[in-house]
């Protein structure tokens, strides 16, 4: 039996670029991205696809994407919270990862506090839940095999406290029927904690109930 492995993700370019100054040149962020590319890292999130309006330092990530090196063997993502920012992000697929690559895995997620939910994306937790209809659609327009479940703020909000494994359940069981409905296999989780709320022994708690619950899920993040 192989041993279980752990891929980095890096968050630079969009989490960390998100709180920097708004008017760093477009030629410092692609240089960045290139010396990122050529660090062995495996999956590099170049930025979000969103509103300036709301988050000036993704105003130039087109100029970003038109002038950066893809590194072959690198998966590039980004962030898309809407369909219009899912048909930016299209444009420059590849060298972007965004549904016609091999590598597509679509993923239903939510926030678990409507107050973060508004504050860190301009949108509600309903609206949020409204789309997953749409991105269970298109995947299964564009072949996907496999598909994964999610939650952010997972273990607690600094607006509302704690929650429990049963409230992620919540939101996993409703998840996961909808890719059942779509008959696309669910093989992946990811638990957003921006805040900082979760604890070891809690970690475990849940991963262990994902996985006594749902055995086909194989990538935890």
């Amino acid at each position: 039996m192989g041993y279980p492995t752990v891929t980095y993700k890096e968050e630079g370019m969009r989490e960390g670029m998100q709180i920097e100054d708004a008017s760093i040149p477009v030629e410092d962020k692609v240089r960045l991205l290139d010396a990122l590319s050529e660090t062995g890292l495996k999956h590099i999130v170049v930025g979000s696809f969103v509103s300036p309006r709301y988050t000036p330092q993704m105003a130039e990530i087109d100029d970003v994407m038109a002038r950066f090196t893809p590194k072959p063997g690198v998966r590039y993502t980004a962030l898309a919270l809407n369909e219009r920012g899912r048909e930016r992000a299209q444009q420059y697929s590849p060298p972007l990862d965004t549904g016609e690559n091999s590598t597509y895995r679509p993923i239903l997620r939510c926030h678990m506090c409507d107050v973060f939910a508004r504050r860190n994306t301009n949108r509600s937790q309903a609206q949020e839940m409204a789309d997953w209809e749409q991105i269970v659609s298109t995947a299964k327009a564009l072949g996907a095999t496999e598909a994964g479940i999610g939650t952010n703020a997972s273990w607690g909000s600094n607006f509302v406290g704690k929650f429990s494994n049963a409230d992620r359940m919540d939101i996993f069981e409703r998840q996961h029927a909808m890719w059942d409905e779509a008959e696309i296999p669910v093989t992946a989780v990811s638990l957003g904690d921006p805040m900082s709320w979760c604890m070891p022994h809690e970690v475990k708690s849940q991963l262990m109930e994902i996985k006594s619950h749902w055995p086909d899920i194989r990538d935890f993040t």
